[in-house]
């Protein structure tokens, strides 16, 4: 039975009408399309608008904005990766999808704090489309609109809630694979099924994955493009994914039949993308096995694959607090800095749904970085 979401004529937006107007003029659009425009479209998708996305007046909370000890944990990873790859000047880390900068500039405040060595060799890049507003740190932070502006860099490329933002296909198992299209009958949305691409069947061979009767899933093969990109402007390093996921055999297990597409608005949680179109986030999780075996098409390596919490926890996240505690005097502003911070961990928030990637190009082998001493599978 294909799912049928309706909207309410009164909450029309603009972007709306331009996707209804193109599937009038133009046919039905894969779901991927749709969500495309629902997102990005110039100045008018969720993404593109200028609108609050994040925190308190936004939609949701991302880990850089529910504690700046994410941004800690993840430069003291960062500055051992510089000493691995023997300490080359500069060191990149790229950012993709970097937002307003609140991430790079945590990691850029803690490197100095810490770690002036890395600091001074330091060449910090965001790329970002969407910028919403000034970051500091100005003089060791750039940023570009997209991956291929860079030329070939050393370091480290890092993302943060990046993937689930990607348009996916939608597909839908029964006597054959087929794939979701948006309609437009009696101006509402409608979601029809057609068969799916031959790129769409044999992504499911390719992880190894046989679709059951009855699913109804995601397959995100932007995601492809992304690592292929990364990869490219990547000379020797290591690419950091930090995202909410599962690997392939969890993402399409039999019991998962519903897929994972989601939607915030005003902090709510729906399934239904045809509201609000332009006011609200659409994603879905990530599957993690497609971004190991696409980037192993590119020259990348998996190293590590771990829970968020265990990266945290590896890293050195009780002896942070501790130093953290040594250099403020009062306790008011040490319990607001940290205790956000437990959010990032706990098993039922962030500390198990968000996974940890670890990818790495290059020739030589190096130890293992201490934030994926507990991983216990490859992908």
């Amino acid at each position: 039975m294909v799912k049928i979401h309706t909207m309410n004529k009164q909450h029309l937006m603009s972007v709306e009408q331009i996707i209804k107007d193109t599937i009038v003029h133009s046919g039905p659009v894969t779901f991927e399309r749709f969500m495309e425009m629902a997102l990005y479209y110039p100045s008018m998708g969720y993404y593109t608008s200028g609108r609050q996305r994040l925190g308190k007046e936004g939609d949701y909370y991302t880990a850089p904005y529910a504690s700046s000890l994410m941004g800690m944990i993840i430069e003291k990873q960062l500055e051992q990766f510089f000493r691995l790859l023997g300490s080359p000047a500069p060191f990149y880390i790229v950012e993709v999808g970097g937002g307003s900068g609140k991430m790079a500039d945590d990691i850029v405040e803690s490197a100095y704090r810490w770690h002036r060595g890395f600091y001074e060799t330091l060449n910090y890049v965001i790329i970002e489309k969407h910028r919403t507003q000034e970051i500091e740190h100005t003089e060791k932070i750039s940023v570009f609109e997209t991956l291929s502006a860079l030329k070939p860099i050393i370091g480290c490329i890092i993302s943060n809630e990046l993937f689930d933002a990607l348009p996916v296909h939608i597909v839908v198992m029964k006597d054959r694979l087929y794939e979701v299209y948006v309609d437009v009958q009696n101006d509402q949305f409608k979601e029809i099924l057609i068969p799916a691409s031959e790129e769409l069947v044999t992504h499911f061979e390719f992880i190894g994955i046989k679709p059951v009767e009855g699913m109804w899933t995601e397959v995100n093969l932007q995601a492809k493009k992304m690592i292929e990109s990364m990869s490219s402007i990547l000379e020797y390093g290591y690419i950091l994914t930090i995202d909410y996921g599962y690997t392939a055999n969890e993402y399409y297990a039999p019991h998962r039949t519903n897929g994972t597409l989601v939607c915030y608005h005003n902090h709510r949680i729906d399934d239904n993308p045809y509201e609000f179109v332009g006011e609200k986030d659409i994603t879905a999780h990530v599957d993690f096995t497609s971004l190991a075996r696409w980037g192993r098409m590119f020259s990348l390596n998996t190293i590590g694959y771990v829970k968020q919490r265990d990266f945290i926890l590896a890293v050195g996240y009780n002896d942070l607090l501790a130093n953290i505690k040594n250099t403020i005097a009062n306790p008011v502003d040490y319990y607001r800095l940290t205790s956000a911070s437990k959010f990032l961990i706990m098993p039922d928030a962030m500390g198990d749904i968000f996974k940890v990637l670890l990818q790495y190009k290059g020739i030589a082998e190096l130890p293992l970085p201490m934030g994926f001493v507990n991983t216990k599978e490859l992908l």
